[in-house]
C-alpha cells in the first residue's frame, strides 16, 4: 500500500506537510522500518525477486476535499502533485533495489468505508491518468511500470473498462485492469477481456472479512473457487490481501478484522496455517510464472478445474469438488487418460509429466 491503509497502525502518508506541492518533504521512512526489510527477506527466501504492486488507499489528507484520509476526492489543484507522488514512490523503491512491477491508480475508488478512501468516478480516473499520472510516469523514466486501473469489485469493472479503454489517449498508458471479489460475478471478467483482448486482467485483492475465521474450510473453498474461475476468465495473476494477521484478524486501526492464510497466535507464540493457505498453495506451488493456460472443461456438477502448461512443459491441473458427494471422473489430456476420485469438499493438483500429453492440447493464449 502506498501511504497507510486500514491494516496500518494509523493514518499516515509519505508527505504529510500541508501545502508541500513540490513534495520536498516526501519520504518512505515508514517503509524502511519494517516493510522494506520484510520484502527483501521474502525475496531471499524465495530465491528470486518479489514482484511488487503498489496501490494507494488515499492521497495525503491535505490534497483532498474531505481534509482527512477517509472519504472525499482529490482536489483538482493537487492532481499534478499526486501524480508526482507516484513517481517519487516508485523511484525511492528503485533506490532500495526492490523496483515496483506495477501500480494501481486507486484502491477501491468507489468504496465508502470508515478507513482510508478516495473517490474517483469513471471520468475522474480516466482524466487523471490521461492528463497527469500517465505523462508523469513517462517523464519520470517509468514507462515500463505497469499501470492498473479500477482495482475494485467485479460488479462495475466493465463500466470502468469502457470509460478508460474508450479513450485512446488514456488507454495508451494503461497496462490492464484490476478487480476484487466482494461484489459481482465472473461474467464481467470475461466481458472486459472481450472488450480489449490486448489489455491485461489481474485480481488485485481478496480477503475474508468478518473476523479471523480460524480453521474455516469454507474460507479455503472461497479462495479455490474464485481462483479457478478467474484464471479460466483470462486473469493473469491473483493476489491475496494479507498473508499474515494476528489471532484477532489484525492489527487494523479501523477495527476491520479479517482472516488470513497464516494467523499468528501471540499468546501461545505459534503460527496457524489456515485452510486458505493450502488452497492457495495448490495454485502457487504448481502453476509457475510464465505458464500458459490450457482450455479445460468439466462436465461434472460441483467439480471445477483449471489447467496450465508450465515453462518446463509439465502440465498442472487443479481440481476442486465443493459438493457434499465424492465425484469419480476421467481426466483426459491429449493422449493421456486417468480415472480420478475427487472426495467431497476437496482440492487436488494433478501433475502430468509425460511428453505425449501435449498432443491435442489447446492453449487459450494467456500467460500467468
Amino acid at each position: 500500500h502506498m501511504n497507510s491503509c486500514d491494516f496500518s497502525r494509523g493514518n499516515w502518508s509519505c508527505c504529510d506537510t500541508p501545502g508541500d506541492t513540490e513534495l520536498k518533504t516526501f519520504s518512505i521512512d515508514q517503509y524502511r522500518k519494517w516493510i522494506i526489510p520484510m520484502i527483501k527477506l521474502a525475496g531471499k527466501a524465495a530465491g528470486a525477486p518479489v514482484r511488487l504492486l503498489a496501490s494507494p488507499w488515499s492521497p495525503p489528507a491535505w490534497m483532498k476535499s474531505s481534509g482527512v484520509m477517509r472519504g472525499g476526492t482529490l482536489l483538482a489543484q493537487y492532481r499534478p502533485s499526486w501524480a508526482r507522488h507516484f513517481v517519487l514512490f516508485a523511484q525511492e523503491f528503485e533506490r532500495e533495489e526492490i523496483p515496483l512491477w506495477a501500480m494501481t491508480v486507486q484502491n477501491e475508488p468507489e468504496a465508502v468505508t470508515p478507513w482510508e478512501t478516495c473517490y474517483f468516478s469513471d471520468t475522474q480516473e480516466r482524466d487523471f491518468v490521461r492528463d497527469h499520472l500517465g505523462p508523469a510516469l513517462q517523464d519520470g523514466g517509468l514507462s515500463d511500470l505497469k499501470l492498473i486501473v479500477w482495482d475494485h469489485n467485479r460488479d462495475r469493472m466493465y463500466n470502468r473498462a469502457t470509460a478508460i479503454y474508450g479513450d485512446p489517449a488514456t488507454a495508451r498508458y494503461v497496462w490492464g485492469l484490476g478487480f476484487h471479489w466482494y461484489q459481482g460475478n465472473f461474467t464481467n471478467v470475461q466481458r472486459v477481456h472481450q472488450l480489449r483482448p490486448d489489455k491485461h486482467l489481474i485480481f488485485t485483492e481478496g480477503c475474508q472479512e468478518g473476523g479471523p475465521h480460524i480453521g474455516s474450510w469454507q474460507c479455503g473453498e472461497r479462495y479455490g473457487k474464485n481462483i479457478i474461475m478467474d484464471l479460466n476468465s483470462w486473469t493473469e495473476a491473483w493476489i491475496d490481501w494479507n498473508l499474515v494477521l494476528n489471532e484477532h484478524g489484525g492489527p487494523n486501526h479501523a477495527g476491520n478484522m479479517c482472516s488470513a492464510p497464516v494467523m499468528v497466535d501471540f499468546q501461545k507464540r505459534r503460527l496457524m496455517f489456515q485452510p486458505s493457505f493450502y488452497f492457495i498453495g495448490h495454485f502457487s506451488r504448481y502453476i509457475r510464472h510464465g505458464a500458459e493456460h490450457i482450455t479445460c472443461k468439466s462436465g461434472c456438477k460441483g467439480l471445477a478445474a483449471t489447467a496450465f502448461v508450465n515453462v518446463d512443459n509439465s502440465v498442472a491441473v487443479v481440481v476442486m469438488n465443493d459438493s457434499r458427494e465424492d465425484i469419480d471422473f476421467w481426466l483426459v489430456a491429449g493422449q493421456v487418460a486417468a480415472q480420478v476420485k475427487a472426495p467431497s469438499h476437496s482440492i487436488a493438483t494433478l501433475l502430468l509429466l509425460a511428453s505425449d500429453v501435449h498432443q491435442g492440447l489447446r492453449t487459450s493464449g494467456h500467460v500467468v
